[in-house]
């Protein structure tokens, strides 16, 4: 291959990575959530959570942040396939894997790292790869939380509570996981206290012989 014809592959495939700043999370613009996260934004805060391993949990850390990396890198052509696309499961398996043989081909041979990443985390292959798929369901609650403690509307997004539930694994991920819940109750149940105190306000004011009618 030409030095030329290399540099343009290379740049194609930097184009493709940078396009994930721009492609935003599907399952947040079909709940109509505003100013919602990028693709690279979700893969970036995975990639982040990575520093926090440590020898106890005996996993190896840069393995756990390039798998972060490359996980969703196919979305970069095929877009964020969600289960309300009307795909099967066999399709998008099948679109990702081309998207990845076409990105990993223009940066040959250092693409095969990638492609190797990709299948690893895909086929849950190592502790490595699961520990990442627990990341990935772990940042998908904490930004429901988030986004229902911005827009005010906490409990609106418990669907994506119901899809994770019981599916993570790893004790470090669950105790953060346990945290989230745990806050995300409490603020239901100081919402609940104020809708309460709020009617039975209401409710005294009503009957207040004092109140003019």
């Amino acid at each position: 291959m030409s030095e030329q014809k290399s540099s343009a592959n290379i740049l194609e495939f930097l184009e493709l990575v940078g396009s994930l700043k721009h492609i935003k999370r599907t399952g947040w613009v079909l709940r109509n959530v505003d100013n919602c996260e990028s693709i690279s934004g979700h893969m970036y805060r995975m990639s982040m959570m990575t520093f926090l391993i440590d020898d106890s949990l005996k996993l190896d850390r840069l393995k756990c942040m390039q798998l972060a990396l490359v996980h969703d890198l196919a979305e970069s052509i095929v877009g964020d396939i969600t289960p309300f696309c009307g795909v099967s499961k066999e399709q998008k398996r099948n679109m990702e894997m081309k998207a990845m043989e076409d990105i990993c081909k223009l940066i040959e041979p250092k693409g095969n790292q990638i492609m190797e990443l990709f299948l690893e985390y895909e086929e849950g292959k190592s502790s490595e790869a699961n520990f990442v798929k627990d990341l990935d369901r772990l940042d998908m609650v904490l930004q429901a939380f988030e986004y229902e403690r911005r827009d005010n509307c906490i409990s609106k997004h418990q669907e994506f509570f119901d899809s994770t539930e019981g599916k993570f694994e790893h004790p470090f991920v669950k105790s953060i996981v346990q945290e989230i819940y745990n806050q995300r109750n409490q603020s239901i149940s100081n919402l609940d206290k104020q809708v309460n105190g709020d009617s039975k306000n209401n409710f005294n004011l009503k009957n207040d012989p004092t109140t003019s009618r």
